[in-house]
């Protein structure tokens, strides 16, 4: 089969570009032909590219590489204002449409009725919808009008991090962290991510108890940058990070936080190996590739209350309550004082892997992709 992914892709710092890359890496293993169309074009392009959104891009690319199906993977950050212009031309197309929506509720919570008017054009232009949750999937289903049965549940795979370049060492002394305990705040950075409550429980931590001196603060990311209209998003996620720095100075614990900035592909691990807990202290959560590859790399999780995380990732005796920092204080200082990282309990992948969810995408695509085509595609 011949498979057409739209979506962002490396060399672009994206997640769910990493997401379809390895998607892709697992459909070609099960044989199928690969070519992926970006939002705006790349520079160092792999070969798989096969065009951007730019102008007709999406149509030419499609003339060129003759696809048996077009699977879009949608977040409205990672299209911006090319997103309407996209949905619309989905309409136009004869290939069938499979679409893994990524963040639906995060979406239609900050937009609101714009944000539930998208989500339903896209349902109306897609044969297939692909979810990573189940409260994604109920989304979908009551708030959005997708029909039951055209939503199909894959969880997110749990890909280990790429090849180290480095290792913890080389990262604990670039950074100043040699004989710390540290708590790794991963990832972009964002207002639902609840990195404010974090700075003010590590306040606590620091503050209350002298033994604690040497817990510091890793954040190990920058705001996403984003286009158009959702600039605005990116400003408020920059204020967010303003009002966190003033923040740790006021509460006196500048010098317990180090920030890394954005992370080589091979510094993943190094700093998952470091970290006495990756800690997620989410106020709003749908699906979380951060949580899924530092569950892959073996990492001690401590995560918030609120969606799926602290039932699939996180160290169930310690759940950290979303919103609440004396609250995720005390959980952090408990999992500390239990050993941290040596006793973490950890959850380890249930077989949701790369190829099983590579399998299971396939499994969507035969069942909307006409028999002729599959038949003459076999011949």
């Amino acid at each position: 089969m011949r498979i057409l992914l739209v979506s962002p892709y490396p060399p672009q710092k994206d997640g769910i570009g990493d997401y379809s890359a390895k998607l892709a890496d697992g459909l070609r293993a099960l044989g199928h032909t690969i070519g992926v169309v970006t939002p705006r074009a790349l520079d160092r392009a792999p070969q798989e590219i096969v065009g951007a959104l730019e102008g007709d891009g999406l149509a030419d690319a499609i003339a060129r590489f003759a696809p048996d199906v077009v699977h879009l993977q949608f977040a409205v950050a990672a299209y911006g204002a090319r997103g309407p212009a996209l949905i619309r031309s989905l309409s136009r197309l004869r290939t069938p449409v499979v679409t893994t929506v990524h963040e639906v509720t995060r979406d239609t919570r900050a937009l609101r009725a714009p944000g539930r008017a998208v989500y339903r054009a896209l349902a109306r232009r897609s044969a297939a919808l692909i979810t990573h949750t189940d409260p994604a999937r109920v989304a979908l289903i009551h708030q959005i009008g997708a029909a039951a049965d055209e939503v199909h549940l894959i969880p997110h795979h749990r890909a280990e991090p790429p090849p180290a370049t480095a290792d913890a060492e080389t990262l604990r002394r670039r950074h100043d962290l040699t004989d710390c305990r540290v708590l790794l705040a991963f990832g972009f950075i964002h207002v639902d991510k609840g990195l404010d409550d974090l700075v003010h429980a590590v306040a606590l931590l620091r503050g209350g108890d002298r033994s604690r001196d040497d817990v510091r603060l890793a954040i190990a990311g920058e705001v996403r940058s984003r286009s158009g209209p959702f600039r605005v998003f990116e400003a408020r996620d920059h204020l967010h990070l303003r009002a966190i720095h003033r923040d740790a100075r006021r509460l006196g614990i500048a010098d317990g936080i180090v920030e890394s900035g954005y992370v080589p592909a091979g510094e993943i691990r190094p700093w998952f190996d470091l970290a006495e807990a990756v800690v997620l202290p989410y106020k709003a959560i749908e699906q979380s590739g951060v949580a899924s590859m530092a569950a892959a790399a073996g990492a001690p999780m401590l995560t918030s209350a609120r969606g799926t995380l602290a039932a699939e990732f996180g160290d169930p005796r310690w759940p950290l309550p979303a919103g609440d920092p004396v609250g995720i204080a005390t959980a952090i200082g408990g999992f500390l004082d239990a050993g941290g990282r040596a006793s973490a309990i950890r959850r380890a992948p249930d077989g949701d892997d790369a190829g099983a969810i590579s399998r299971a995408t396939e499994g969507v695509y035969f069942a909307v992709v006409p028999t002729d085509v599959e038949a003459s595609r076999a011949a």
